[in-house]
């Protein structure tokens, strides 16, 4: 049965096939669309070609969703505040990390590229190899050691003028931030999945479940995020959010710097062409 109904004229809802939490939320959520109106166009995923290869873009919306899913949560006009989208939440704020971390990987390779060739276009439509990992404190990790590397053999006669390190690596803060969110989920399975797994010997696993408890305990807090180190130990949301804030905008000012170097370049190498 249709939750929206709409015509010409107006836009209106049913929630009478609704549960009691999807009747609560959708009900709340109405009044925002009541104060700021609606759309109705149609939709469609994807990403542009770009050096990046959407990874910015895609993180970006992952993010904003994650302040949806928070908003929803801790408000108090939901029936399930407290406990409620913790899992969603979380998740989606790291995997908005993550890939961050794989674009700036990839932005890395197209400066390699252009070390050996400085025509070489950032607009990517196909990639032969992407990083495959979970861990974003170890892909950055990486994408800072390969970035000292490329800039130090930078050809600045025929690419630009060597980009700032300053301004393409996170803070002293937000290495610890990342550092945090990624030994709190190294796999990307915690927050996805209700239990995890757990080696017995070499060849043995098995699932634990990861069991609810509010135990209040700040030994099992990590120091600067806040973040439990493991399910059932209550922490301080707001502080958590906080501190993913900050790591977000540290990672959204180095894609733009990625991406205003792009624009520059992609200007540069129009006019090499014209000559």
């Amino acid at each position: 049965m249709a939750i929206f109904l709409h015509n010409d004229r107006s836009l209106k809802i049913d929630t009478s096939s609704l549960g009691v939490y999807e009747r609560h939320l959708v009900e709340k959520l109405w009044s925002l669309i009541e104060t700021h109106g609606y759309d109705l166009d149609s939709a469609s995923t994807g990403v542009s070609p770009c050096p990046d290869f959407g990874y910015f873009e895609l993180a970006g919306r992952y993010w904003r969703a994650s302040l949806c899913v928070y908003f929803a949560g801790f408000s108090k006009a939901f029936i399930e505040a407290g406990a409620g989208f913790l899992e969603p939440w979380l998740f989606n704020s790291r995997h908005a990390f993550e890939l961050y971390t794989k674009g700036l990987l990839l932005y890395v390779s197209w400066y390699q590229e252009l070390n050996e060739d400085p025509l070489k276009s950032g607009y990517k439509e196909q990639i032969e190899k992407i990083n495959t990992a979970h861990n974003p404190a170890l892909i950055y990790k990486e994408y800072k050691e390969k970035l000292e590397t490329v800039l130090k053999t930078w050809n600045s006669d025929e690419i630009c003028e060597v980009p700032e390190l300053d301004k393409l690596i996170l803070t002293g803060r937000g290495e610890d931030i990342i550092s945090e969110i990624s030994e709190a989920d190294p796999t990307s399975f915690r927050f996805r999945y209700p239990s995890l797994l757990h080696r017995r010997g070499k060849k043995e696993s098995f699932q634990r479940i990861q069991q609810m408890s509010w135990e209040w305990n700040e030994e099992k807090l990590f120091p600067v995020t806040g973040l439990p180190r493991e399910a059932g130990v209550a922490f301080t949301h707001v502080k958590v959010i906080n501190n993913m804030h900050d790591l977000f905008k540290e990672l959204s000012a180095i894609s733009d710097y990625h991406d205003a170097l792009y624009a520059h370049l992609e200007e540069l190498q129009g006019f090499a062409y014209e000559w």
